[in-house]
Parts: C-alpha cells; structure tokens; sequence
C-alpha cells in the first residue's frame, strides 16, 4: 500500500467517524427533546454526565449537576396539566479530537397550561457541549437563549406579551405582560 492509498484510507476512516458522532449527537438530542416533552425526567437526566450544567433562560438559575437540573424540570414541567412541545433542528455539529463537541440547535416550542388560560410560544438556540464517555455520547451543558416568545391566552389566543432579542427595551411595542393569566415564567419553563 502506498502512502498516499493508506492516506485516503484515514481520511475515509476520519470521515466515516465523523458522520457516526454526528449522527450519536443528533439522536442525544432527539432523546432530550422526547424525554423532556414525555416527563421522564430521569431518563432525560441520564442523557448528561453527572457533573453536567444547563443554563435556560427562562429559568431562575443555572443548574449544576445532573440531579439539579432533573430537580429543576421535574419542578417546572412534571405538573401533568402543562402540556409542551419541543422541536430541535438545523444542527450544527462540530466534533473535537480530544472527545468533545458542541453543537448549536433551533428550537422551536410551544408550553401550554389551560388550568392557567395560558400558551406560550418561541424560538430559542440551544448551545450544547458533549463529552464522549465510555459507552457513547453525553451531554456537558445544555442551555438556550431566546430569539421570540410570545404568551398567549390559551382560550382565545389574545396576545399576552411579546418578547424578542432584536427589540429594544423601550421601543419593542410589546404589550406588558399579564401577571394574573399566566404561572410564573420560573414556574413554567420550556426547557
């Protein structure tokens, strides 16, 4: 075998290692997004490592550990009346030599609470980070900023509130939100 036939060997082999982590990563994340919409938050949970960290913005904190943010979720979204929809897509994977790799998601979601007349709606992106332990692919850190959300009343889908990252504080045009139709926002996290 020459040099240069044994050199296009690694690189297939480099290639095809490549495309078998990135598709791991996207079916971690398929798993989050399931398992969070689901309410089984202890599996969720198993998805990170046990030192993990997630960082939501709609909730009050970071979170510091797997137990802490399974914690979190279950206090959030375990309420069987808060119904929740995650879409994760457009991944853009990259994978590092030493065992990691990040990953940038587009979430859209939707969060509802009729008990609390109230909808929710938005877009956010996910930043992940992933280690490779020994049998396959873990979350690091999860966490999420938002482009929009919007609150709603759920019965009539009058506009509540409207948020996004691109409007400025004093000229956004946002109606104020309502405290008494919706739950706490910490209360009612989209995850």
């Amino acid at each position: 075998m020459t040099a240069q036939s044994t050199d296009r060997a690694e690189q297939r082999t480099a290639q095809a290692q490549h495309q078998s982590d990135t598709a791991q990563l996207c079916r971690l994340k398929y798993a989050y997004f399931r398992l969070l919409d689901t309410k089984q938050f202890s599996e969720l949970g198993q998805l990170f490592v046990e030192d993990g960290t997630a960082d939501y913005e709609s909730a009050p904190e970071p979170y510091a550990g797997r137990d802490a943010i399974v914690g979190f979720l279950e206090g959030a979204l375990s309420d069987p009346g808060i119904v929740t929809l995650h879409h994760g897509h457009h991944p853009e994977i990259d994978v590092h030599p030493d065992g990691t790799a990040s990953g940038t998601w587009y979430l859209f979601d939707k969060v509802f609470v009729p008990a609390y007349d109230f909808a929710l709606e938005g877009t956010a992106l996910y930043e992940d980070s992933y280690v490779r332990v020994e049998d396959g692919w873990r979350f690091s850190h999860t966490g999420y900023a938002r482009i929009y959300e919007e609150r709603r009343r759920h019965s009539t889908g009058e506009l509540l509130s409207f948020t996004s990252r691109f409007a400025s504080s004093a000229g956004s045009g946002a109606a104020p939100p309502v405290s008494d139709a919706a739950p706490d926002s910490a209360a009612v996290s989209s995850g």
